[in-house]
């Protein structure tokens, strides 16, 4: 079972591109892999400050704990040295989330440039069947994409996320449209209690394990 750490964080205004480079530093500093993306359309953009968002992915719960020790282990040293990153930011947490399906290990010279976001809450005694309508789903679309479907390990106990990642906005456009002229949307009205909200986010680091 595998899992990623998202860090979020909300730039103080001016401070966007500085806190980018940061969190990249940052990671580089940690030797993991992982992608930094900067929100360029979110679900409420005229409520909603620029976001900037980091993905750790951790292949099994001994690589959560080893992450978690270089975190907030050594007298927290690591936190220490990202005082002047949070100080650049005026709001910022980390979210724990387990993968359920993707194909992100398959995918070779693949140069991911945009990553869209769709968040779904699906019925009390659905979940499993949203996910495995959804992994299908995805496994079937013919088309050069990453795909991750995931759920929270904090938060509301039903909710998933999943992540389509590309090499360009034309695909992500075209991935959009071959996705709600699908037959199964019906399918998925049926599981979920709302439709789900979706954000975009450009890529502006990329390190594969």
């Amino acid at each position: 079972m595998s899992y990623f750490l998202n860090t979020y964080r909300t730039p103080n205004p001016g401070k966007e591109a500085e806190v980018i480079e940061g969190v990249q530093k940052s990671m580089e500093s940690l030797g993991v892999p992982g992608l930094v993306s900067v929100t360029i359309s979110p679900p409420n953009a005229h409520l909603e400050s620029t976001k900037v968002t980091a993905v750790v992915p951790l292949p099994d719960a001994n690589e959560v704990d080893a992450l978690m020790d270089a975190i907030f282990g050594n007298n927290m040293a690591a936190l220490k040295e990202r005082s002047e990153l949070s100080g650049l930011s005026r709001q910022e947490n980390m979210s724990l989330s387990r993968v359920r399906a993707t194909n992100i290990d398959a995918l070779k010279e693949f140069d991911p440039k945009y990553i869209m976001r769709r968040f779904f809450q699906p019925k009390m005694g659905k979940l499993q069947a949203f996910i495995d309508l959804m992994s299908d789903w995805m496994s079937d679309v013919d088309l050069n994409f990453a795909y991750n479907i995931s759920t929270p390990v904090g938060g509301q106990i039903t909710s998933v996320r999943i992540t389509h990642i590309t090499e360009s906005f034309a695909l992500m456009q075209e991935l959009h449209d071959n996705i709600i002229s699908d037959n199964r949307l019906s399918e998925q009205q049926s599981l979920i209690e709302r439709p789900g909200v979706h954000s975009l986010g450009r890529i502006t680091y990329s390190k594969r394990p």
